[in-house]
């Protein structure tokens, strides 16, 4: 899980979203409004439709009118139903900014906003409030790896990314992977920059399966910069302990030819493998077949594909 920068203060509000003033991020805005019991708990799921090239979460801006012992959390999730992040939105404002560099938002990432009536002083209370997810252009104007809204935020569009920028011995990548700013000699890297271009991508689901009636569910992973797989790993977490339980998972691209000649199987099998030639796809795309032979019951499979992707 990344750090992160919470600013906040407390007193009297506006209902306006904690403005978004960096003017190269798009905004995907939620508001709340909802009354609640005492004791009661809301739950309230963002999912992210977002455009191909707007997928790095920058900044994430919020207030409220901040009701009395409202707990407010914010949970991100990714497409295998990981937590990512765990925030904190209980003061009255505050804008929160996600560490460089950037997780690659796929389809399926969602966020969960959950609201706790904690004021058992009265009856109810309502909640207001608005959300505003900051997301950045993904894409590499310069082709070196960074992506163009931290170029463009920087105002260093052009520039090769080995480049020192502000002289404090730091280069732009080093910037950029250490989570500082380029433009600002005083800034270091918060930690020991690790440049890695590989990427590792994951989706998963959750399939029910009964008595001798195998269950087949579909996944896709589309990587964005990388397109050679380099490895792939199947987790599944069951409590069922059925006879003969099973979760078998094969392996297409784009064209549905298979990419991996066997397959990954739980619990009794391979669940991992490692390409000693990386395979390049457009789309992963993961069959994923559960059976068990245990009657009168309905086991529950939840299912994890991890794939790396390299140059």
């Amino acid at each position: 899980m990344k750090k992160y920068l919470l600013t906040a203060a407390l007193g009297c509000l506006s209902f306006t979203a904690f403005a978004n003033t960096n003017p190269h991020l798009d905004s995907y805005t939620k508001s709340v409004s909802q009354t609640l019991s005492k004791g009661q708990r809301v739950n309230v799921t963002v999912n992210f439709s977002l455009p191909a090239d707007r997928r790095h979460l920058v900044t994430l801006g919020f207030d409220n009118n901040q009701p009395n012992a409202m707990d407010c959390k914010i949970s991100i999730y990714n497409a295998a139903s990981q937590r990512l992040h765990y925030l904190d939105c209980r003061p009255g404002w505050g804008e929160i900014h996600f560490d460089t560099p950037n997780e690659y938002y796929q389809n399926g990432y969602r966020a969960v906003i959950s609201l706790y009536n904690a004021d058992f002083s009265k009856p109810s209370q309502r909640f207001d409030g608005n959300f505003r997810f900051n997301f950045g252009e993904s894409s590499s104007i310069d082709n070196d790896r960074l992506p163009t809204w931290w170029k463009k935020t920087y105002e260093i569009v052009g520039l090769d990314a080995y480049t020192d920028y502000d002289g404090d011995g730091f280069t732009l990548m080093q910037e950029y992977f250490g989570n500082s700013k380029p433009n600002d000699a005083a800034s270091f890297p918060d930690h020991d920059p690790v440049i890695d271009f590989d990427e590792t991508l994951a989706a998963g689901t959750s399939i029910y399966a009964s008595f001798g009636k195998p269950v087949t569910k579909w996944l896709e992973i589309t990587p964005y910069n990388n397109k050679k797989v380099k490895s792939l790993e199947l987790i599944v977490d069951t409590t069922a302990n059925a006879r003969g339980q099973s979760v078998v998972a094969f392996f297409y691209n784009e064209n549905n030819e298979r990419i991996y000649p066997t397959y990954l199987k739980y619990p009794s099998g391979n669940l991992s493998v490692f390409f000693d030639q990386p395979v390049e796809v457009q789309t992963l795309k993961v069959e994923l077949t559960a059976s068990h032979y245990s009657s009168g019951i309905t086991a529950r499979f939840d299912a994890k594909v991890n794939a790396v992707f390299t140059e």
